[in-house]
C-alpha cells in the first residue's frame, strides 16, 4: 500500500510539469540554417508547433551543450524564458511558396528519408508529405518541382532557418524534486 501511495504521489507531482512536443524556429535576418549555438539572452525562438501556440516568441536564456561541440544537437538542452527543454531533433525549417505567389508553407526534411519533407505549417496541412521531384530546397531562391498530389507545381524557397524539436519542457524541475524528496522523507 505504501508503494502505491508513493507511486501515486510521484505521478501527481511530476505529471503537471510534463509538456507536449514543440517545434521552434530561429531565423534572424541574414542567418540561414546554422546549427551553431546562438547567444543566450538575446536570441528569440519562434514556436511553430503546437498550432495553438504558433507565433509565440521566447528568449533563449541559457543552454547546455551536452556534447560540447558548440552545435545544437540531439540531447542538448535549451532554456527558453527560464524553462529547460530537451532537444530531440535539429535541422532546417524551409519556407516555400508557389511560383507566381500564394500562401507560404513551412516544411522540414524527414529523417532517414532522402528528398522527403513534411509540412509543419499551416496546421491544417501539418504532417502531409511533400516530395520534390526536381531540385532541393537548400537556400533562398531555389526552385523545386512537385509532379503529383495536391502540391504539384513549382515552388520557390523563401527562407531557410534553424529548427529544433523539443519535448516541451523538462519533465521534472528542481522544485518538483525537492517536493518529492520532502514528501518521501515525511512518509518514513
Amino acid at each position: 500500500m505504501r508503494a502505491f501511495v508513493i507511486a501515486l504521489a510521484l505521478v501527481a507531482f511530476v505529471a503537471p510539469t510534463c509538456a507536449a512536443f514543440e517545434i521552434w524556429d530561429y531565423a534572424p535576418p541574414g542567418r540561414s540554417y546554422d546549427p551553431t549555438w546562438p547567444p543566450d539572452g538575446t536570441t528569440q525562438w519562434h514556436k511553430m508547433q503546437p498550432a495553438a501556440d504558433y507565433c509565440t516568441w521566447q528568449t533563449q536564456t541559457d543552454h547546455d551543450d551536452h556534447d560540447g561541440d558548440g552545435m545544437l544537437s540531439v540531447c542538448d538542452n535549451i532554456q527558453l524564458d527560464g524553462v529547460w527543454k530537451h532537444i530531440e531533433w535539429v535541422g532546417p525549417t524551409i519556407g516555400i511558396e508557389r511560383v507566381g505567389g500564394g500562401d507560404m508553407m513551412f516544411i522540414e526534411p524527414i529523417a532517414d528519408r532522402q528528398n522527403e519533407y513534411h509540412i509543419i505549417h499551416p496546421p491544417e496541412l501539418a504532417c502531409s508529405i511533400f516530395t520534390p521531384l526536381a531540385g532541393e530546397p537548400n537556400q533562398y531562391c531555389d526552385t523545386i518541382t512537385v509532379l503529383e498530389g495536391p502540391y504539384a507545381g513549382e515552388w520557390h524557397v523563401i527562407e531557410v532557418s534553424t529548427n529544433i524539436h523539443t519535448n516541451g519542457g523538462s519533465p521534472v524541475d528542481e522544485g518538483t524534486w525537492a517536493r518529492i524528496k520532502s514528501f518521501i522523507r515525511g512518509l518514513f
